[in-house]
């Protein structure tokens, strides 16, 4: 991070009276977190995120924050993640995508291919697989449930 850009998130994230957004972090990506103190008659600080690119509405979803972040955001937790935070996170995810790895080959080893999933019934439209003769209705005396 270069010199000029560490001095001006320094400067966002000074509390100062006159400031209505705080800077409260960043994560890894460069997205900037904000925190806005509350308004007269607001119980809880606003926060908000600036992302580091432009990002089309349709185009968004929670995978592009991580979670840690989301969680400060929706007030879940009081403090900001920090970078170690998010580092040993990322290793977490790194050694978790690892371990898969080696399991599904010792799998693989193990029994000779990976067992293939259930197949899943396909959706068919009612015209092309109804019969209405062959279903007549019945009733519950009719399948033996009165009979104690």
């Amino acid at each position: 991070m270069g010199v000029i850009r560490q001095a001006y998130l320094t400067w966002k994230a000074l509390r100062l009276p006159w400031r209505r957004d705080v800077l409260a972090g960043a994560d890894l990506d460069g997205n900037l977190y904000f925190e806005r103190s509350p308004q007269a008659g607001a119980q809880r600080t606003r926060r908000h995120v600036i992302y580091k690119r432009n990002i089309d509405v349709a185009e968004y979803n929670d995978q592009i924050i991580p979670i840690q972040w989301q969680a400060w955001m929706r007030h879940t937790r009081s403090q900001p993640p920090t970078i170690q935070e998010l580092l040993r996170d990322v290793e977490r995810r790194r050694r978790m995508a690892e371990n898969v790895h080696q399991l599904t080959a010792k799998d693989k080893r193990r029994t000779g291919a990976i067992a293939e999933p259930a197949a899943q019934k396909t959706y068919s439209p009612p015209g092309e697989a109804f019969a209405p003769d062959g279903w007549t209705p019945t009733s519950a005396r009719d399948k033996g449930r009165d009979n104690r």
